[in-house]
């Protein structure tokens, strides 16, 4: 299967082999799962094997494989409950020892830093020395959809290649080829193919996002008692609690946007409809949302306490 949507990002890349001006580093920025890793994958393998840049998602250069070097967070679990660590300052340190060595297979080695918002300020820094004093024969790729954490000194040094979500006209021709995919993968994702391929061939995380429509609309027009129990019930898996919450905002997004302009009434006074103001009341959920994410992603706080708040708000 080819590659799908983000045509600016593929382009901006295939520019780059063509004229042989590859970057030292790239950060590739945007929201989850549209791409972002399965492109730089891509792009690294490619650049390991002096090729063009291959779109075949799989087609994939086993042997370039031994040069590409990924860091990502590790998902933990203690006592029932499941967190998503941050990048540890040690697993930087040995990738740049991998960097240091000769390539095997190709011209480059390459680094795919994943959630690279997950590095600490400390693990940032190590980083920092890699991207001060560039291996010639190494290439980085931070991937992020958080770029607010990281920080500026990093920033400066990187290629920024920026992804967005893709519509549904390049979502459906994408997958047509693929029989075994559901069209309903498509709704459920909003926008991004690595979510609705997931989807396809996964029937228990598109239970999960079917179900956590249903668990919105009980906060929405449950009782008091109802929406406690579900913050104690959510807050013991903070990371499946979190991918919850993002289905909730893009659902509730829906309602944000799909609202008709207010009309003029007879005196010529503008009049606010029922849905302008359902409009509103949908970017306020949102914005208690994302701040509810911020804390729980970030801080040691209360689960409980936050979704319990969270959803008397709601």
């Amino acid at each position: 299967m080819q590659f799908i949507g983000n045509t600016k990002s593929v382009n901006l890349l295939q520019k780059a082999f063509e004229h042989n001006a590859l970057g030292h580093a790239y950060l590739f920025s945007g929201p989850e799962k549209v791409g972002k890793f399965t492109l730089a994958k891509m792009f690294a393998l490619s650049v390991i094997a002096g090729t063009e840049l291959n779109l075949d998602i799989d087609n994939v250069d086993k042997n370039a494989m031994l040069d590409l070097v990924i860091v990502e967070p590790e998902i933990t679990e203690k006592n029932g409950i499941s967190r998503q660590r941050d990048i540890s300052i040690e697993s930087i340190r040995d990738a740049k020892l991998s960097l240091s060595l000769f390539p095997y297979h190709g011209k480059y080695k390459v680094l795919i830093v994943n959630d690279a918002h997950r590095m600490t300020n400390g693990c940032q820094n190590a980083l920092l020395k890699i991207l001060e004093e560039p291996n010639p024969t190494t290439i980085l790729i931070l991937i992020t959809n958080e770029v607010d954490r990281i920080l500026p000194t990093i920033l400066s040094r990187l290629q920024v290649v920026n992804f967005g979500l893709v519509d549904d006209e390049d979502m459906n021709a994408g997958f047509a080829e693929n029989f075994s995919f559901q069209k309903d993968c498509v709704e459920l994702s909003i926008g991004r193919p690595g979510l609705a391929q997931y989807l396809s061939e996964h029937n228990e995380e598109k239970l999960f996002r079917t179900n956590a429509l249903m668990e919105l609309e009980k906060i929405r027009k449950g009782t008091l008692n109802e929406k406690f129990k579900l913050a104690e019930e959510l807050s013991k898996d903070a990371v499946r609690t979190l991918d919850k919450l993002n289905v909730w905002l893009w659902e509730i997004r829906k309602i944000a946007v799909d609202v008709n302009p207010p009309r003029v009434d007879e005196q010529s006074f503008p009049r606010v409809e029922a849905g302008q103001v359902e409009s509103n009341r949908a970017c306020a959920i949102i914005e208690k949302i994302q701040k509810a994410m911020i804390v729980l992603k970030r801080t040691n706080a209360n689960s409980r306490l936050i979704l319990e708040t969270l959803f008397m708000d709601m």
